[in-house]
């Protein structure tokens, strides 16, 4: 069995969930691939400023990461936050245009704001999460 340090960087957003966290964890600190970032922006239709705002950078910055091909850890960690986000919206709506929709726009149980905005902090989605759990189990707000 390989080490942390050994294994391959995750390539996907599919791989990237399916790293067991010690592998994660590595792979943050040491910086996941830009192209992932590439791949969210896609898949959340997002345009490249609003994921280089997401990330905390600026555009060039992020295009230049595009270019040498590793983001750095934090900008990785963020990364990981709105991947994680994103998963469990997909999750509860059962479809990533549902999760996209709800993600993008202003929620009255997050005191009507939009929770990708929030997400850019750890406390912010971890309460757009704990919204997510409460809709998935019909909870009221």
């Amino acid at each position: 069995m390989s080490s942390p340090a050994t294994q391959a960087p995750p390539r996907s957003l599919d791989q990237l969930e399916a790293t067991e966290l010690s592998g994660l964890l590595a792979s943050i600190e040491e910086g996941l691939p830009a192209s992932l970032a590439s791949e969210v922006e896609e898949r959340l239709d997002l345009a490249p400023e609003e994921m280089a705002s997401f990330l905390g950078i600026s555009p060039r910055t992020l295009e230049r990461r595009r270019e040498n091909g590793t983001l750095n850890a934090v900008e990785s960690e963020r990364l990981y936050r709105i991947v994680r986000l994103f998963r469990k919206a997909t999750d509860v709506f059962e479809s990533e245009e549902e999760a996209r929709r709800w993600l993008k726009r202003p929620q009255m149980r997050l005191g009507e704001q939009v929770p990708l905005e929030i997400a850019r902090l750890e406390p912010g989605a971890r309460e757009a999460e704990r919204l997510l759990g409460r809709i998935k189990h019909g909870i009221p707000a």
